[in-house]
């Protein structure tokens, strides 16, 4: 039997830009929301979006009013993307140990270490993600791809001008997160050794 729920309820979507690869309230930290970004999603009902703001601002929040189209394009780009890359790196991975029939795995240095980390995430969310805003994940898929094939271009033409430079633009993404506080500059992203 179908449970319909109260129709005197607001429903005021929030999107906390925080936590990590493994969910459940074990989890959960007292600092998780501190100083992390808070979407709350455009609505008419002023009174309860004020509310809602008051809510995760006392939690530490930083929050910010969006419209759910230019939510749902930035974060293609900021977290689903990056979510399928991780996805496709491992199973390239896999892929290449099986063809080599060799155990590569435990040569697993940062990179494919801290992408194994968010590929390690709920499948069932990150295929209702990739599915609910398919729009916006082919869109910047094909970006991807075709920043991709200017990357095989560069190496396989040995274009050292065109690739430095590629390079070196993109390393500025970096100081701009640490900028922003988004994280620290700490060596191995702050991390303890395991």
């Amino acid at each position: 039997k179908n449970k319909k729920l109260n129709k005197s309820l607001t429903w005021i979507l929030s999107h906390p830009i925080s936590g990590s690869e493994v969910s459940g309230p074990q989890f959960g930290t007292k600092n998780l929301f501190l100083n992390k970004w808070c979407i709350l999603i455009k609505d008419k009902n002023k009174i309860k979006l004020k509310k809602i703001s008051r809510f995760w601002k006392r939690l530490g929040s930083k929050v910010i009013i969006m419209d759910p189209k230019n939510h749902d394009k930035i974060f293609a780009l900021t977290s689903h993307l990056p979510h399928l890359i991780a996805y496709n790196l491992i199973k390239t991975a896999q892929d290449f140990q099986k063809k080599q029939k060799k155990s590569i795995i435990k040569f697993s240095a940062g990179g494919l270490r801290d992408f194994s980390r968010t590929a390690a995430s709920n499948e069932i969310m990150w295929r209702d993600i990739f599915f609910n805003n398919k729009k916006n994940m082919i869109s910047t898929i094909n970006m991807f791809i075709k920043n991709l094939k200017v990357f095989k271009k560069n190496i396989n033409n040995l274009n050292n001008k065109d690739l430095i430079r590629i390079l070196i633009n993109s390393k500025k993404v970096r100081k701009q997160i640490i900028h922003l506080k988004q994280d620290i500059s700490k060596p191995d992203f702050g991390r303890e050794e395991v």
